[in-house]
C-alpha cells in the first residue's frame, strides 16, 4: 500500500469550494474523496462575515458535508489574537466589532462581549475601546468605518481580520475587506495588525486545530498573496487552483504545482 503524501487539508472557500451560491465544479467530489481516504479537513477562510455554523450551511448547500469545528474564520483568528495580546486589559474597556455577524460571534466565543457601531450613543461610548476588530460585512455602513476610525484615533488596538483587496462573486470581483481597511487607514494614518491569511498566526491556529505538523498538511487556495504565500511562509505545502481570484494570466512561475515539494 502506497503511503499518502498528506494527512490533512487546509481548504480555502471563496473561489475554491464555491463562488457565492454557486459550487466550484469537482470541489465537493474531491473533498468527499479526501475524507474517504482518512484526511482531516479544515476549511479556513479570510471571509470574516459569517459564523462557522453559517459557513457549514453554505457548504452543505453546494454538496459539502462539514461541522463547525472544521471551520476557521479570520474573525476567530482575530478574536484569539485580541485575547492573546490584551489578556486582562480587555476588562478595562470595550472591544468594537466592525463587520458582519461573524466578527461579534467570534469575540463572544472567546469570552469577550463586543459592542457594535450601531450600539454607540451619539456622544460616544461610555467606556473607551481597548480594541477594534474589523472584518468584512456586506451590510457595513460608512458610519461603522467612522466609529472604527474614532476608536483607532483614541488609541485602541486595531486588528484587521484580513486585507484581501477583492472578493469573488458570480458577477466578478468586488472590493473586499482590504479596501474597507484601507479607508480607515487613510482616514487615521494608522496601520492595523492583520491576522488572517497570509499571517503566521492564522496557520498556527489551523495546524493546532488539525493536530498535525506543517509538512503533513496541504493548503489549497485560489489567491497567491494570501493562501499560497501564507502557506509557504508557514512551511505548509500549498496547491493553487485557478477557479477564483487567480487566473492563468496572473500566475507566478513555480506556483501552479504543489510548493514546497
Amino acid at each position: 500500500m502506497t503511503e499518502r503524501a498528506f494527512d490533512g487539508l487546509i481548504i480555502d472557500l471563496d473561489g475554491v469550494v464555491y463562488t457565492g451560491a454557486l459550487p466550484i465544479e469537482g470541489a465537493a467530489e474531491g473533498i468527499s474523496s479526501a475524507r474517504e481516504d482518512g484526511l482531516k479537513i479544515l476549511f479556513m477562510t479570510n471571509n470574516a462575515a459569517k459564523k462557522p455554523a453559517d459557513v457549514v450551511a453554505h457548504l452543505e448547500s453546494v454538496g459539502v458535508a462539514a461541522t463547525p469545528d472544521e471551520v476557521l474564520t479570520s474573525s476567530q483568528v482575530a478574536a484569539a489574537y485580541v485575547v492573546s495580546e490584551l489578556g486582562d486589559d480587555i476588562e478595562q474597556g470595550r472591544v468594537l466589532a466592525v463587520g458582519g455577524p461573524g466578527v461579534s460571534y467570534a469575540l463572544n466565543e472567546v469570552g469577550v462581549s463586543p459592542m457594535l457601531p450601531s450600539q454607540i450613543a451619539s456622544d460616544g461610548p461610555s467606556q473607551p475601546f481597548v480594541a477594534v476588530v474589523q472584518g468584512y460585512g456586506p451590510e457595513l455602513r460608512v458610519t461603522d468605518l467612522h466609529e472604527a476610525g474614532l476608536a483607532v484615533n483614541a488609541g485602541a488596538l486595531w486588528v484587521a481580520t484580513n486585507t484581501d483587496a477583492t472578493l469573488p462573486t458570480p458577477r466578478g470581483m468586488v472590493p473586499g475587506n482590504g479596501a474597507l481597511v484601507a479607508a480607515v487607514a487613510h482616514g487615521t494614518g494608522a496601520t492595523p495588525v492583520v491576522v488572517g491569511k497570509p499571517q503566521p498566526f492564522a496557520y498556527e491556529m489551523a495546524l493546532k486545530r488539525l493536530g498535525l505538523p506543517a509538512e503533513r498538511v496541504l493548503a489549497i487556495g485560489d489567491r497567491l498573496d494570501t493562501d499560497i504565500d501564507g502557506a509557504i511562509a508557514a512551511n505548509v505545502p500549498a496547491a493553487l487552483v485557478l477557479t477564483g481570484s487567480t487566473r492563468p494570466r496572473t500566475r507566478r512561475p513555480g506556483l501552479l504545482k504543489t510548493s514546497p515539494p
